[in-house]
């Protein structure tokens, strides 16, 4: 009997092979027919063009060009948030970008600094900053699509900026995570840590529950041992570290294929708690655990921004999408825009719906009130969201209107000890402007990038909810 399975396995591992090998010459051909390079190819290109410039530039911008899927960290130690990369879709192909973009906070502007050795052009990647050597932000990972969506590239790429004297440096390595994007990496004791996220190459595709430190005093990557009940393979999920060293994940999202032709969604409402043994000082040995959530827990959705509050154990999520199957080519989606508080605190990580009401005079009209309603960010996935000066910031994201994907552009910042209203640093009317049967988002392929490092037009739309 033995003999026997062990001659299916390998049957079905030469069909699945030879599967594979017919799409991925079928890829090529078509690849060849529309005259584009090997997605290889171009990314090598972006590296080289970035690494043939000798200067850095900084340049004053309006703002960042619409976006989603990059990230959005603040600065650790002066009065700024940090936008690298994303992606936009025009309506015919995806924009890929790797701008490094500044806001300061005090001055209300952006600065797009231009320095030489920058990152290819990447979107679904994690970042982290710290002040290490007068300030670093650290890259990982991320996904890049040629112009014809065709081609999927991944990175296990590491790279760190010096906020000081703006230099990139490419981390050589070894033994770190596959490449993968949708991934998600968060700083812990003198450690960079990262779990999760998903690779695909348009017919194929893989999920992951691994888990890995980087060493930030001697630059080593390892695999962390577990025990305990792990989370699930996902990408997407929300990350956050705790200050006795211990690490929350939350929700996410994985597909996996039912029949030939059709693959299913699930989204993820669970949580974990990583917890390093007794004495583990270095993430060598650590313990999963399942957690009960308690409070107003967020109802279903994927593809949320979430950011933590230093030295507090508490962490902020905005907006989300549920897509709801009504069949193998029917998809409903809701978007959201609500706020929560998540305090990990507590012996059970407790939700907390947070409202935001602005006091208006009674005197006001109707007219007033229905004004103050549109001043609240409107539903999205894929936004960033940042904390500083017990303030929150929200770039950006993605939402559907009818039949079509919307990128924005707008701008809006929260002061959560007062919870008093949202401020409109930049609106965007995006939305009153496009209608829900339009054919194309022809309204915004006039949309001006921000740097010339958007090279490319890449990936589909149809990943919105994996990352």
């Amino acid at each position: 009997m033995g003999k026997n399975k062990k001659k299916g396995a390998s049957r079905i591992e030469k069909a699945t092979a030879k599967r594979e090998k017919k799409i991925a010459q079928r890829i090529k051909k078509d690849i060849g027919r529309i005259g584009e390079p090997e997605v290889s190819t171009i990314v090598a290109h972006i590296e080289a063009k970035s690494k043939a410039k000798v200067k850095v530039t900084e340049t004053k911008i309006d703002n960042p060009s619409r976006r989603s899927n990059f990230t959005f960290v603040p600065h650790p130690d002066k009065d700024e948030i940090i936008l690298f990369g994303g992606e936009f879709h025009n309506g015919k192909n995806t924009i890929m970008y790797n701008d490094l973009i500044f806001y300061n906070i005090s001055h209300n502007t952006w600065t797009l600094v231009d320095a030489p050795g920058a990152p290819p052009s990447r979107s679904s990647h994690s970042a982290v900053s710290i002040a290490t050597d007068n300030g670093q932000l650290w890259i990982f990972g991320g996904e890049f699509a040629s112009p014809s969506e065709y081609q999927f590239y991944h990175y296990n790429d590491l790279w760190v900026f010096g906020l000081k004297n703006k230099i990139w440096t490419k981390i050589m390595a070894q033994g770190g995570p596959c490449a993968r994007s949708g991934h998600r990496m968060v700083l812990n004791k003198r450690h960079l840590i990262l779990f999760g996220g998903f690779q695909d190459n348009t017919h194929n595709y893989q999920y992951f529950n691994d888990l890995y430190a980087f060493s930030l005093t001697d630059y080593k990557w390892k695999t962390i041992k577990t025990t305990g009940q792990a989370p699930s393979p996902r990408s997407g999920c929300q990350m956050f570290a705790m200050e006795d060293g211990r690490i929350i994940v939350y929700g996410g999202y994985y597909k996996e294929k039912i029949k030939k032709d059709y693959d299913k969604g699930t989204i993820l409402i669970d949580m974990f708690m990583l917890t390093p043994e007794k004495g583990d000082t270095d993430f060598s040995n650590c313990r999963w655990s399942k957690v009960k959530q308690a409070g107003f827990l967020p109802t279903a959705r994927c593809s949320l921004s979430g950011t933590p509050i230093p030295g507090h154990n508490r962490a902020y999520l905005f907006g989300g999408v549920y897509d709801e199957e009504q069949g193998e080519d029917d998809l409903t989606s809701t978007f959201y825009n609500d706020l929560f508080m998540l305090d990990m605190e507590q012996n059970i990580p407790t939700w907390r719906l947070i409202s935001v009401k602005e006091q208006i005079n009674k005197l006001e009209s109707e007219v007033a009130q229905s004004s103050i309603d549109l001043e609240s960010p409107s539903p999205r996935t894929h936004s960033g969201l940042a904390f500083k000066h017990n303030t929150l910031f929200i770039y950006g994201g993605i939402v559907e209107k009818g039949s079509k994907s919307l990128t924005l552009n707008d701008f809006y910042s929260l002061d959560i000890k007062k919870l008093k209203k949202w401020n409109v640093i930049c609106n965007d009317n995006l939305l009153k402007s496009v209608t829900s049967d339009s054919s194309s988002d022809d309204s915004m392929l006039t949309d001006e990038t921000s740097s010339e490092t958007s090279d490319s037009d890449a990936s589909s739309d149809e990943q919105m909810d994996t990352d």
